[in-house]
């Protein structure tokens, strides 16, 4: 390796230091002036983790394998990825019908085309299910004691938010168990960031879970309170596109 080539390659591990706190070594005069801003534009460490995950074999065959239920949604969801039309889908149903094998599906299609599909959900043990998975609140910050109104801890000139703004596909599991101001708090993160009014930024956005298990818990909450913070009463519910699957 050049003297310059290992140069360039400390002052890209620097800015990537610096773009997860929001910065840019340009903000800081610390690149020397044989090394332009296109020369230090390398891929975030967050887009270099998503493009790193190995698609493998068995989630690829499980594209062909899906059932006639499982196919209609994958046909439908990939289809909006593919048109850039954007879409949000609510995948409802109790464990054992299939839900997380579509989204290891659908990762796994978008993934292999070399485009950057988010999984998260709301427990851990559930993210660690999906390949490449996350919790929801550590992917978009979303602080644990979100109130009405509150917002994702996303800097627009993060390397986090150039993440999210690249992905073609999010996938939320066990949304049920979230408060709904958290996706209130995705879809302003997602307009946001995407310059646009439209549910979700426009993004394609798959929410998924059982309404039998776990509903949000609200401390101290009453009755009325912990309805209140359910899924179910996002106002705009209406735009979503459901796939209700139960038990054979």
């Amino acid at each position: 390796m050049t003297h310059r080539e290992a140069t360039k390659q400390a002052l890209l591990q620097v800015n990537g230091f610096l773009q997860s706190m929001g910065r840019n070594i340009h903000e800081f005069d610390l690149a020397p002036q044989a090394y332009s801003y296109a020369d230090l534009q390398d891929l975030t460490r967050e887009i270099r983790a998503e493009q790193g995950i190995i698609v493998s074999q068995e989630d690829l065959d499980t594209i062909i394998k899906l059932n006639e239920k499982q196919k209609i949604a994958f046909d439908i969801i990939i289809g909006r990825v593919h048109s850039n039309e954007g879409g949000a889908f609510f995948v409802d149903g109790p464990g054992g019908t299939g839900k997380t094998y579509l989204y290891r599906a659908l990762l796994a299609k978008i993934r292999s085309e070399t485009h950057i599909a988010l999984a998260t959900a709301t427990s851990g043990i559930a993210a660690s299910i999906l390949p490449g998975g996350r919790t929801a609140h550590s992917r978009f910050k979303i602080p644990l004691d979100l109130v009405e109104g509150g917002t994702c801890r996303v800097s627009k000139q993060s390397s986090l938010a150039t993440l999210i703004k690249g992905s073609k596909l999010i996938i939320w599991d066990e949304a049920p168990m979230a408060k709904r101001t958290a996706i209130e708090a995705l879809d302003d993160l997602l307009q946001d960031l995407m310059d646009s009014k439209e549910l979700f930024g426009g993004k394609v956005v798959v929410l998924g879970g059982d309404f039998r298990q776990t509903l949000p818990v609200v401390r101290k909450g009453t009755k009325a309170e912990t309805i209140d913070a359910c899924l179910t009463n996002l106002h705009y519910g209406h735009h979503f596109t459901y796939y209700v699957w139960k038990r054979t």
